[in-house]
């Protein structure tokens, strides 16, 4: 059960009532003054299956840009209420289809704390960069793993494109600035920790670390396919985690290699690590954005969906034409 809680002003409280009385969801209504404003309080309690519809529908009603306005959804242990049960019985009964899926502020608060550049992150990736770089030269592929398991490249991408469905252009840009900076850094790494262990030692090129170097159409589909499992992820109840691993695997590696490269002034080694890197961040961002696409994750506002479907399909637009241009490279190569 959740606790259902909106303000409004007087003039949308015909709409709200409306929207109340069309889930059958019981409701008292207080009035309060703010700021010589007469607010009217909403107060209601819905079964979870309508919760998320129900929310919705009043969020296209309230202004919530109005700091006077919002409105609260909140998880209840128990309600002793006989015509809520039933209610929740009648649901279950008539099989209602109704979508439970998050609301979009459920995936913000997954979202936000990827979005601005952390130096948190910025330590956990230099130290998955340089356990990748000891696997991949010892040819010891649970190093490089272990790497996978402590690589934050995934939230970075997540937020861009979460950011670009909603369309906050400020916001996909922060993440897009952070995603790169953790990339450059994974990049660096790598052939700072090359450049040094070459003064001391032969470096063999590994088995490891030349398969990181092959480039194919194939890893830029598995790549759209481990996007499409991170966005399923996101929109539902399944562990995160274990998506991340997968995902993670896909760009820590490479990345690295690609500093290899660099310190071994091996252009080919570079080039080709560097392109198998873009594709697999290509693909990643194309899944999720399929899920969210797929899912209706968009604004409520129509004065901001427009904006949004703008920045969904030049975005897409763009990293189909770069998985094109990435596709016919790899075949000429």
């Amino acid at each position: 059960m959740r606790k259902i809680e909106a303000l409004c002003y007087e003039p949308q409280s015909e709409s709200i009532e409306y929207v109340f009385k069309k889930y059958k969801i019981p409701f008292h209504v207080e009035l309060t003054i703010s700021e010589n404003e007469k607010i009217l309080r909403y107060t209601g309690i819905c079964p979870d299956s309508i919760s998320s519809a129900l929310t919705n529908e009043l969020h296209k009603i309230i202004d919530t840009r109005t700091k006077e306005l919002y409105i609260t959804s909140l998880s209840i242990e128990a309600t002793l209420s006989d015509y809520i049960s039933n209610l929740e019985k009648e649901i279950e009964a008539k099989e209602v289809k109704v979508k439970k899926k998050k609301l979009i502020e459920e995936y913000q608060s997954l979202i936000e704390p990827n979005v601005n550049f952390n130096k948190n992150l910025l330590f956990m990736i230099v130290i998955a960069a340089g356990v990748a770089t000891a696997g991949l030269f010892a040819n010891n592929a649970s190093l490089v793993i272990g790497a996978m398991l402590i690589s934050p490249l995934l939230g970075p991408i997540s937020a861009f494109s979460f950011n670009t469905a909603v369309g906050k252009t400020n916001k996909m840009l922060k993440a897009l600035g952070s995603g790169s900076i953790l990339l450059v850094a994974v990049i660096a790494t790598g052939a700072l920790l090359t450049a040094v262990a070459i003064q001391f030692t032969d470096l063999p090129l590994t088995s490891e670390i030349l398969s990181r170097t092959e480039v194919s159409p194939v890893f830029l589909a598995v790549a759209i396919a481990l996007g499409l499992a991170g966005g399923i992820a996101m929109s539902t109840d399944i562990p995160g985690i274990l998506v991340g691993v997968a995902i993670a695997a896909a760009l820590v590696p490479p990345a690295t290699v690609a500093g290899i490269g660099i310190a071994l002034w091996d252009f080919e080694i570079f080039s080709s690590a560097l392109t198998l890197t873009a594709a697999n961040i290509i693909g990643l961002v194309l899944g999720m954005m399929v899920v969210f696409f797929i899912g209706g994750i968009s604004p409520r506002k129509f004065y901001e969906k427009e904006k949004a479907h703008r920045h969904m399909i030049i975005t897409i637009t763009v990293f189909i034409g770069l998985s094109i241009l990435l596709g016919f490279l790899s075949l000429k190569s």
